[in-house]
């Protein structure tokens, strides 16, 4: 994946992964909403995604929140489809 942001080292070993690839934003937002919930202070949390939304969603998520963004990789998987892996540090 090419970095959108300099990732912190936390970023490289999650404590959840949400796998929402071929799900849109407003499916898979419930599921991470759920992990959100369920993962202590500290913890890091790493969304999948095949949405084009998840670039302003999942930030916009964590602003609405207390949660960190610490950021977004991207990835071209093929002419045209990308895969979005989001960061998210939880914050209770």
């Amino acid at each position: 994946m090419t970095a959108e942001t300099d990732l912190p080292a936390a970023a490289r070993d999650p404590d959840r992964t949400v796998d929402n690839r071929g799900r849109g934003c407003a499916n898979g937002i419930a599921r991470v909403q759920r992990a959100l919930e369920d993962l202590p202070d500290g913890a890091v949390l790493e969304v999948l995604s095949t949405d084009r939304r998840a670039e302003q969603e999942y930030p916009k998520l964590a602003e609405q929140t207390a949660h960190e963004l610490l950021g977004i990789e991207r990835e071209r998987t093929g002419i045209v489809r990308k895969e979005y892996a989001t960061y998210l540090r939880i914050h209770e």
